[in-house]
């Protein structure tokens, strides 16, 4: 295991901390604008264009069901290394903190249908539940094949 895989980065959405292993973020930009993508779900902001690559743009605050609410300047996109070239668009970036394996409990046994299915586990953060996203699971699983049609371009 390597020494990153016990550091998060946490961020909050709505009245939720979640958090994402450092692992997983090749980089943290700022928000910029993103090329809408025509029938593509409402969580999908758009497109942008980083070193070269097309990145597919996940706005999370949408994605995981809440309000939206006016853009402040402080939002930012987490480009994630995974095997789909994926930007997570969160409210902010809170911090990070390193957590020891057995800190970290399995997730929340829900209806796999709820945001569940991209949650790997909750530690408590500051007295709260911290829940790790798996950011190549934040597609919902209809959606996949035109996430798939994407990459095919």
């Amino acid at each position: 295991m390597q020494d990153s895989d016990n550091k998060y980065l946490i961020f909050p959405v709505d009245d939720k901390v979640y958090a994402i292993s450092f692992s997983d973020v090749k980089l943290i930009i700022a928000n910029e604008y993103a090329r809408k993508i025509p029938d593509f779900p409402d969580y999908v902001k758009g497109t942008i264009v980083n070193e070269g690559r097309t990145v597919t743009v996940i706005d999370l605050r949408v994605r995981f069901g809440c309000v939206p609410k006016p853009e402040t300047g402080r939002e930012c996109i987490m480009l994630c290394d995974c095997e789909k070239s994926l930007g997570l668009l969160c409210d902010s970036i809170t911090g990070f903190v390193e957590v020891r394996p057995e800190e970290i409990q399995p997730p929340p046994d829900v209806n796999e249908q709820v945001n569940a299915r991209f949650i790997s586990g909750t530690f408590l953060h500051e007295g709260q539940p911290c829940y790790i996203i798996r950011p190549e699971l934040v597609i919902r699983p209809d959606d996949e094949e035109k996430f798939a049609s994407l990459t095919e371009e």
